[in-house]
């Protein structure tokens, strides 16, 4: 490793691990202080309190990367704009790319990082975490991982097949619904290529009433109507949907299957970019506030670039969410949409960069 790299380095991981053990500690606290009192009311022993604050921690440290990044990238420029450094190192005839590139390699790094705690550690916890707040706590029922593909389900004298359930728009496709008498006898199906909740009750279009007497039956074909079933969209909500339990791969497949059969794939399709590009966000960060330290002068305040740094965060945050809740409606794109904050500001980035070689 050249003598420059280390030395940037020696600026640079320090404050990026301290800015992330802060926003660790401040999270925690602030956490604690607003969770503890229903533990203990609900008895929780000290080591479900505490392994459930441990659990947090890298959920936690996935939010804070992208920010702890940025921060540190300002920090240690400008200590060595302060210090006159860079001046020195460019009277030297060296290229501002040899000081700028192990920190982008760094924030690249820990944009790998960040892709891999999400989907190794973090999804796993996440059942822990459900388990002893929204179960103990809260009171809610244990989640049970339903596959929203051909689901089998019985409400006493009622069976639903359910080829595909959209738990967004709350709508079962191509269902079955089979109605059993007292002696568990078949005395009614329903037939329906869709069937949504509405204000008025589950909408059934497309489909076929068969009703079966002693030796005959009767069929009715219908393009709309309203079933009386007893089942509501809350029934369906302990299972938990689809993408939260499957690797990025499995995910990847399960989406191309549910294309493949002519379904709406928008949710899962939104979720795979999202965990690329939240991740991403990190390294495109990282550049930001390695130029943003670059432009400032020479006697700029470290306060006012971290002053920056959480303005450029927040404004990434902002739009990526924007983006991705308007793709997640269907009015853009899934691709677009998930990506417009790290398009929007990597071009940003570039425009920074391409000025300040050009000036120099």
């Amino acid at each position: 490793m050249k003598i420059i790299t280390r030395y940037v380095l020696k600026h640079f991981l320090p404050i990026f691990f301290l800015a992330n053990v802060g926003f660790v500690g401040i999270y925690l606290v602030v956490d604690f202080f607003e969770r503890v009192d229903r533990m203990l009311e609900h008895h929780l022993g000290f080591r479900e309190i505490y392994l459930y604050f441990l659990c947090k921690i890298p959920m936690v440290l996935t939010q804070g990367i992208p920010m702890s990044a940025i921060i540190a990238a300002i920090i240690a420029l400008g200590i060595m704009k302060r210090n006159r450094e860079l001046i020195a190192m460019e009277t030297a005839g060296i290229n501002p790319s040899y000081y700028v590139a192990p920190i982008a390699l760094a924030g690249l790094f820990f944009s790998i990082f960040h892709f891999c705690l999400a989907e190794f550690v973090v999804r796993p916890l996440n059942q822990k975490l459900y388990n002893t707040w929204e179960v103990k706590i809260e009171g809610k029922a244990p989640p049970v991982w339903m596959n929203p593909e051909n689901i089998w389900y019985r409400d006493k004298d009622t069976i639903y097949q359910i080829g595909l359930y959209d738990r967004k728009h709350q709508v079962m496709h191509i269902a079955s619904i089979f109605f059993l008498g007292t002696d568990f006898h078949l005395i009614r199906r329903i037939d329906a290529k869709s069937i949504t909740w509405t204000p008025r009750g589950w909408l059934a279009k497309g489909g076929l009433i068969v009703t079966y007497h002693p030796g005959k039956t009767d069929q009715q074909w219908f393009d709309q109507e309203i079933l009386n079933l007893k089942i509501t969209p809350a029934d369906f909500k302990s299972g938990e949907s689809l993408p939260h339990n499957l690797g990025w791969m499995d995910l990847y497949r399960y989406t191309e299957k549910i294309e493949r059969e002519g379904f709406s794939a928008t949710p899962y399709t939104v979720d795979l970019n999202m965990r690329i590009a939240s991740p991403l966000a990190t390294f495109i960060l990282t550049l930001l506030g390695v130029l943003i330290a670059l432009r400032q002068g020479l006697h700029g305040g470290i306060a006012a670039g971290v002053g920056w740094s959480l303005i450029v965060a927040f404004l990434f945050l902002g739009v990526s969410n924007v983006g991705s809740s308007l793709a997640s409606a269907g009015t853009l794109p899934p691709f677009l949409g998930v990506w417009t904050g790290n398009i929007i500001f990597g071009a940003l980035a570039l425009y920074f960069w391409l000025t300040h070689t050009s000036s120099n």
